[in-house]
This record gives structure tokens, C-alpha cells and sequence, in this order.
């Protein structure tokens, strides 16, 4: 999983990832956003390598999506980041 939120760079580490294994994702704009969260998991079912991602673009004042976090090859949970971003402001004392 890959949260980037470095708005400072024109650098999109998923779409670098994409063009090293030769994969495309239509979610990817073109130019790719500089902020956005994948989750992603390649897995090999009967002897071919398959390659998943949960891409999203992310945009100032919008919440954060969740996205699946893979333990094993059948099991994944979900990982609210905008619910996990309110408890760390709040844990924190940030407004």
C-alpha cells in the first residue's frame, strides 16, 4: 500500500511501478496525480502471475478512501484511511 502525499514532486511511484512491470491501470490520469493511495497485491493462481491494484486519486478537503490490506491470498481487511486520519488528528491534538 502506498499513501503519497508529498504534493512537492512530479513523481507518481504507482505509475513507475506500472511501467516496470509492464502493466496499465485505466485509473492512472495522464500525467498521473502526484497525490493519491493504491493498495496493490500480485498473486500466482494456477501457475500465472496476476497483478491487482485499488488506485484512487486524491484531492485536497475530500476524504480518504479505504482500501484492502491483503494477509494472505484469500484474506484481505479494510483500511478506512479517512477514519484512521481522524483518530490520529484527534489522538494528536491536531485540529
Amino acid at each position: 500500500m502506498v499513501v503519497d502525499l508529498v504534493t512537492s514532486h512530479d513523481f507518481n511511484l504507482y505509475a513507475e511501478l506500472n511501467h516496470r512491470l509492464q502493466t496499465a491501470d485505466k485509473t492512472l490520469s495522464d500525467p498521473p496525480a502526484n497525490v493519491y493511495a493504491v493498495a496493490c497485491r500480485g498473486f500466482t493462481p494456477r501457475q500465472r502471475w496476476i497483478f491487482q491494484a485499488w488506485h484512487n486519486p486524491l484531492a485536497i478537503g475530500q476524504p480518504l478512501p479505504t482500501l484492502p490490506i491483503w494477509l494472505r491470498g484469500d484474506l484481505a481487511i479494510s483500511l478506512d484511511l479517512e477514519a484512521s486520519y481522524e483518530r490520529t488528528c484527534r489522538a494528536l491534538r491536531i485540529a
